[in-house]
């Protein structure tokens, strides 16, 4: 049997009228009728029972089209999940991101992408630039959306996704918790909640140099490893810390959250792919991301 077949065997079986399933199929009676003839002659069973008044499915016949119908309607559904991979409307999305991206617009990216294409399935892993740039040269991830700052970028599309700044999170009863914005020269000897130079070296030395520029004193009392954890120490009164805005953004009882004035470094967020590879689904979210009001 081949799907020509089947189909005409199904249109006969659906329609027990051998002209009306002919007028359906576009086709005369007679070659339809020689189709079906020899169907039943390489199966070796009668599929219709057929008198000058009736069409009737014999047992075999009615198995036969149990069994067709569900083997069209797999083919058909193979056929569009093809199509839907190919125009990268469906399939599996190995994406890595940073924390600072996902506190940023990714989160509401994502639910709105996964609103409109429910059938893309999503693997996401939370890791460092280092790594994720590894795992997308290795081919473990199909994206990669990371802060560059630095790091070797070679045979790897890089695109601009986000930009923000950082702002002050200082406890509700600091001496600067009523200003408007403030200047790094008003942090001048403050006790500061940082991060230890190796998890980013060059966000560090540009601190550093920002401070410096400013002619303020980094006082710094705690080391932290992440954003939200200086954040619960501003709470509990261990310091300032400087933070990016969609970090402000996520609230904390006992902070507020000031702008910065004058010249500080700023937050990028990069999407990343090899260059030779990003299949058809991985393009649709890759211009997905780049479209989104920000």
């Amino acid at each position: 049997m081949n799907t020509k077949q089947m189909l005409y065997f199904l249109t006969v079986a659906e329609e027990l009228n051998f002209r009306k399933a002919a007028v359906r199929l576009h086709m005369t009676q007679p070659p339809l009728s020689m189709q079906i003839a020899t169907l039943e002659e390489e199966l070796g069973v009668r599929l219709f029972r057929r008198d000058r008044r009736r069409v009737e499915l014999t047992e075999a016949g009615k198995i036969l089209a149990h069994d067709t119908r569900k083997i069209l309607s797999d083919i058909e559904s193979a056929q569009q999940r093809a199509i839907d991979v190919g125009n990268g409307i469906t399939g599996r999305l190995r994406v890595g991101f940073v924390g600072p991206a996902i506190d940023g617009p990714l989160a509401p990216d994502l639910k709105k992408f996964r609103t409109q294409n429910p059938e893309v399935v999503f693997e996401l892993t939370e890791a460092t630039t280092e790594k994720q740039i590894r795992m997308v040269r290795e081919q473990e991830l199909n994206m990669g959306i990371v802060r560059l700052l630095g790091h070797d970028t070679t045979a790897l599309a890089c695109t601009l996704y986000h930009a923000e700044t950082y702002v002050l999170a200082v406890p509700q009863d600091h001496l600067l918790a009523n200003e408007k914005s403030v200047s790094l020269t008003q942090l001048d000897n403050e006790p500061l909640i940082f991060f230890p130079r190796h998890i980013n070296p060059t966000l560090h030395d540009a601190w550093i140099t920002a401070f410096a520029k400013a002619q303020a004193r980094m006082r710094r009392v705690q080391q932290t490893v992440t954003k939200h954890t200086s954040v619960a120490l501003v709470a509990a009164g261990h310091g300032v810390a400087l933070v990016p805005e969609s970090t402000a953004r996520t609230g904390r009882a006992g902070v507020r959250f000031i702008p910065l004035r004058g010249i500080v470094p700023t937050l990028e967020i990069h999407l990343i792919h090899d260059q030779r590879r990003l299949f058809p689904l991985a393009d649709s979210f890759h211009h997905f991301l780049l479209n989104q009001p920000k």
